[in-house]
């Protein structure tokens, strides 16, 4: 009998410790420029959806990923380490042997965590989520009635829910393009306008459309739960499009991702800021959503609850990115860092010609190279400078940031700029040592196998 007296106490506590939590639902994107939102700028398709979740909360400037690639991406995004760290330095590989993410530091804070949509994360023991969905990791389709039951199916334990959309990933098969007025889209600086272009834009604002309506069936879903009071709500765009200057690169609309967050009676509306945050940042913050502390593990995020709250401004000083183009095409290295006023591209093999094999190749589904291209050996001469521009890249690129934003004008050379240049170049060196990167030889096959093989050494 006393054996009772004390067990059910302890239950009951275990219980309203769950009631406490607020749930996590987190939106990604495929593929999508952060430009190509509304509250972003974005004029070409309408996201309303998104837009309104953005004025129900915070809205962040200056969001970035390490990498602009998909399984990178998301390796950062779930571990809190940068991708030397956790060994997806590249396209299409794995984590690094013990590597934990946030199913292990959210399980182990008793939430259930499960995924819908595109996983694109591997091996399973780093990333074992619930799974809503059927399919392989890549190419997952969003699980409706999957998704309502996981959301509803507790009401004393917390969860944490990935949503992660295909959209707007090529080949854009999704949404209805006959919206759109392929004469009236607007291109950015770096497109180059010819019809092949234009065309192709029209199927991708198609699929951003998708993804906007996808989002808002998310979040009726988490309505019909009745726990939208108590959940965090995330929506990012992920990286930039596989249409140039973008995905596969270091440049700002590479690396640049739309970020919102909406978490009634903790975030204010309508509100927006500059607060410098990495992909990195995601999981120590998840950690500290749920009442635990992030500073017990050894991540290279940081927690910014503190912006969420309005307890603070500021969050980094700065923001880092790096680039390894196997297995997409030939080596071609890259490394960046960004203080939230410039933007710095160390290139480091400028003597290389930059390819990638999806985007380049004379039967690509992008066909938004080959129309430049074709264009440039003839007398277009912005076609040419374009072509020139994406392939034959100087050693060191220095933007303005919130000035430049498609990065058109390189101040590297510009004696004005020195002293920010060697600035910021000595804090990436130190951050690459930090990291153990070795710079551009982890760009090549042998490096690359290794990171997934190998543990990463203590500091």
């Amino acid at each position: 009998m006393r054996a009772i007296k004390i067990c059910v106490p302890v239950v009951l506590l275990s219980c309203l410790a769950f009631a406490q939590k607020a749930n996590i639902v987190f939106i990604l994107a495929d593929d999508v420029n952060h430009d190509a939102i509304g509250s972003y700028g974005g004029e070409n398709v309408a996201t309303p959806n998104i837009d309104r979740l953005a004025s129900q909360g915070i809205q962040f400037n200056q969001a970035y990923s390490a990498m602009a690639m998909c399984a990178p991406f998301r390796a950062e995004l779930y571990t809190g380490l940068y991708p030397v760290r956790n060994g997806v330095a590249s396209n299409h590989t794995s984590a690094r042997p013990g590597t934990k993410s946030v199913c292990h530091y959210l399980s182990d804070l008793g939430y259930r965590v499960g995924l819908t949509g595109k996983k694109h994360a591997s091996p399973a023991e780093t990333f074992p989520f619930e799974s809503l969905s059927k399919g392989n990791g890549k190419s997952r389709k969003l699980d409706w009635k999957g998704m309502e039951r996981f959301m509803g199916q507790d009401d004393e334990q917390p969860f944490c829910l990935f949503v992660c959309s295909q959209n707007a990933h090529a080949a854009w098969t999704e949404g209805d393009a006959s919206q759109f007025d392929a004469k009236e889209i607007k291109l950015s600086p770096t497109q180059h306008d010819n019809p092949k272009t234009r065309e192709v834009m029209r199927h991708y604002y198609a699929e951003v459309a998708a993804l906007d309506a996808q989002v808002g069936r998310t979040l009726d879903a988490l309505e019909k739960s009745g726990k939208a009071d108590n959940t965090l709500v995330v929506f990012s765009s992920e990286q930039g499009w596989a249409l140039g200057f973008s995905k596969w690169s270091n440049w700002n609309m590479g690396i640049h991702t739309a970020f919102v967050v909406r978490w009634p009676g903790r975030v204010a509306p309508n509100t927006k800021t500059d607060a410098l945050i990495q992909m990195a940042d995601v999981v120590p913050t998840f950690i500290e959503a749920a009442g635990g502390d992030s500073t017990k593990y050894d991540l290279d995020g940081m927690s910014f609850l503190s912006v969420l709250d309005d307890r603070k401004q500021k969050h980094r000083e700065f923001v880092y990115g790096l680039h390894n183009n196997i297995p997409e095409g030939e080596p071609y290295p890259i490394r960046s860092i960004n203080d939230g006023q410039y933007h710095y591209i160390w290139n480091l093999k400028p003597e290389a010609a930059y390819h990638e094999k999806h985007i380049m190749a004379e039967n690509s589904r992008l066909v938004w190279w080959g129309a430049m291209e074709e264009a440039a050996r003839g007398s277009d001469k912005a076609a040419k400078a374009l072509v020139e521009k994406y392939t034959r890249r100087p050693g060191e690129e220095l933007y303005r940031v919130g000035v430049d934003d498609y990065e058109t004008n390189n101040l590297a050379d510009n004696p004005e700029y020195a002293s920010v240049k060697q600035r910021l170049r000595s804090e990436l060196r130190r951050w690459m040592k930090n990291q153990r990167d070795p710079g551009a030889i982890l760009d090549t096959e042998v490096e690359r196998d290794a990171l997934k093989v190998t543990p990463f050494p203590g500091r």
